[in-house]
């Protein structure tokens, strides 16, 4: 599990999928191994060429004034949740796909809820996070900070800024036709498992509904942000995870 808290930092902090026998579309619970990501490749989750030290992107090709209302929007924004669909297109031909529930509170706070048949629990109150996979009954437990600078995962927190982490360039893969408009982003400092990012808003609001990450092998991960209702109130203890007498528990 430790490797995949590693990975975290590399994704945006929810597991990579796990394939099935079938290397076609099939619903199926992420490995936990942020930013895959909570077994994350960070997991991750979830979630980016700029002059060192200015908050305005200077490349060729690049949408700056996009890169910035991207980032203003979702700064602005307290609280939300919604629906995420998550696919999984690696090298070898493997399509996988997990769907659940995200909760997210200013500042640091997250929650990713994994549907059945293989539900998983990736959550965060701002200082520790929790990986529980309710089949092995265990729980993987590593302070945020280890897993989040630099990172998508750290924009998605709210505690990251995708002008200060990381380097907007044209686009070296073509973006979806879905009507999004998308920056590609590069880290400035080096992720092992992190080539780039694509980051889709909405044209009119800006608002973050895709996000694509690329690892340094090629593989693919796309998380879409479906249904989000903004300015939530949060049941007490919604961030946290209680840990019973029976669980096997594993820190970092």
């Amino acid at each position: 599990m430790l490797k995949q808290l590693t990975r975290l930092n590399g994704h945006i902090g929810f597991s990579r999928a796990r394939p099935e026998s079938a290397p076609h579309s099939t619903i199926q619970r992420p490995t936990h191994g942020p930013a895959g990501c909570l077994r994350w490749t960070a997991a991750s989750v979830f979630l980016f060429a700029i002059v060192a030290g200015s908050s305005t992107v200077h490349a060729a090709g690049c949408d700056e004034v996009l890169l910035n209302r991207i980032q203003d929007v979702y700064q602005a924004m307290t609280s939300f949740t919604g629906r995420f669909e998550q696919e999984d297109l690696r090298t070898n031909g493997e399509r996988t796909l997990a769907q659940g529930t995200i909760a997210y509170l200013k500042p640091g706070r997250m929650r990713w809820d994994y549907d059945p048949p293989h539900e998983q629990l990736v959550v965060t109150d701002g200082e520790t996070v929790w990986l529980f996979d309710p089949l092995l009954d265990n729980v993987t437990m590593q302070p945020l900070g280890d897993v989040t600078q630099g990172t998508p995962l750290a924009f998605l927190l709210g505690v990251g800024n995708l002008t200060e982490d990381f380097r907007c360039r044209a686009h070296t893969r073509a973006p979806p036709s879905d009507g999004l408009n998308y920056v590609e982003l590069v880290p400035i400092d080096q992720i092992p498992t992190l080539e780039y990012i694509q980051i889709g808003a909405d044209p009119v609001t800006a608002a973050l509904e895709v996000l694509f990450i690329v690892d340094t092998q090629g593989n693919l991960r796309k998380v879409s942000f479906i249904d989000l209702e903004r300015e939530v109130n949060f049941p007490e203890g919604h961030f946290m995870f209680l840990i019973t007498d029976e669980m096997e528990v594993i820190t970092k």
